[in-house]
């Protein structure tokens, strides 16, 4: 539909003149978002600048710890990973004192923190998740994989939340759950790459009901057959099922300051169309990686300067809100002085029963 409709002259300037504005960082840490994010780098042009320098940290340390398991360098090995991992852990138990393990980076990240009260809890609770996958790992069900999603994208969701000062519990929830509908997708994105690596993310209940296994997937890849209709009905069962995460994350929008509404919506959007891409590529993705153009950046970003405050989603009341144990331990109830809408202060349990699919 997109290529029978035409976009406005006026809104495409202000798209351009958007990217005008923000041009790149010439920070290292901007520019681990601009090499490795090109769609939330994109997207994160809409933040304000205070905000989008502690969103740039955010990333920059998500993504060091990321690579770390998914990046290995020519000396790597399971166990120096989980050393630095274990390092991180530690420095954050101790309340980051002392040097980080990246003293440069701790030094930043440490600054966010404090400034935005982000829990401890969400550093660690990544940590375990990046930790579970230096070694090889089977997700048995949907339970898990919600799990892992939330532990290793639905809790950056949560400090993302706290940064742009948006505390509340169903903005938590939203944005945990957008976070993992990221994490879905980048996990259906990546099925080929995951599979030859030795890793699959796809879980072992679905893989049954639709007829497949382990086994079968290694077989079209090494085979270099692309989808069969097996894998196709696979597929499509684990596309709608992060459709539906995406509706529940998208919902909390408008809970967002009006200024980070749009960056938000754009990255929301945009990370949602690669599973339309998906789609049109007959699901391959055992041969081919499923991209947005520069032109879909563009309808994404004018459609959510249309939408802002009239189509972001439902009302903020239809958000599903998450308990504190289904948060995980990563909500403490104790939101940043800046946060709107946030909830009185109060005891609430670590938690740590994974969340609900």
């Amino acid at each position: 539909m997109m290529d029978r409709l035409i976009v406005p002259t006026r809104a495409v300037w202000r798209v351009a003149t958007r990217l005008r504005l923000r041009p790149a960082e010439p920070d290292p840490l901007a520019a681990v978002l601009a090499r490795h994010a090109r769609t939330f780098a994109f997207a994160s042009r809409w933040l304000p600048r205070d905000r989008r320098r502690a969103v740039v940290v955010l990333y920059a340390f998500c993504r060091t710890l990321d690579d770390l398991v998914d990046e290995p360098g020519p000396s790597w090995t399971p166990t120096a990973a989980l050393e630095e991992l274990a390092a991180w852990r530690a420095w954050f138990q101790s309340g980051q004192r002392g040097l980080a393990p990246r003293p440069a980076l701790g030094a930043s990240l440490a600054e966010v923190q404090r400034a935005h009260r982000i829990p401890v809890a969400c550093f660690l609770d990544l940590i375990d998740g990046l930790a579970a996958d230096a070694t090889a790992r089977e997700v048995i069900d949907v339970a898990q994989l919600r799990h892992y999603c939330y532990q290793v994208a639905g809790t950056v969701g949560i400090a993302m939340a706290h940064v742009l000062g948006a505390c509340s519990p169903p903005a938590l929830a939203a944005a945990e759950q957008l976070g993992s509908a990221m994490q879905l997708t980048n996990i259906l994105r990546d099925v080929g790459e995951d599979l030859a690596a030795g890793r699959l993310y796809l879980p072992r209940e679905d893989l049954i009901r639709a007829g497949s296994s382990r086994r079968h997937l290694t077989d079209l890849l090494v085979a270099n057959r692309g989808p069969d209709d097996i894998f196709r009905t696979l597929m499509r069962r684990l596309v709608a099922r992060a459709y539906t995460w995406y509706d529940r994350g998208l919902a909390g929008i408008m809970l967002l300051p009006a200024d980070c509404q749009v960056a938000i919506l754009v990255a929301g959007r945009l990370y949602r169309r690669i599973l339309t891409v998906i789609e049109r590529n007959d699901y391959d993705v055992l041969r081919r990686r499923a991209a947005t153009t520069g032109l879909e950046k563009v309808w994404e970003a004018w459609r959510a300067l249309a939408d802002r405050g009239s189509a972001a989603g439902p009302a903020p009341r239809s958000v599903e809100v998450l308990s504190a144990s289904e948060l995980g331990s990563a909500y403490d109830g104790s939101p940043a002085p800046d946060c709107v809408d946030s909830v009185p202060d109060r005891a609430w349990g670590p938690g740590g029963a994974s969340p609900r699919s």
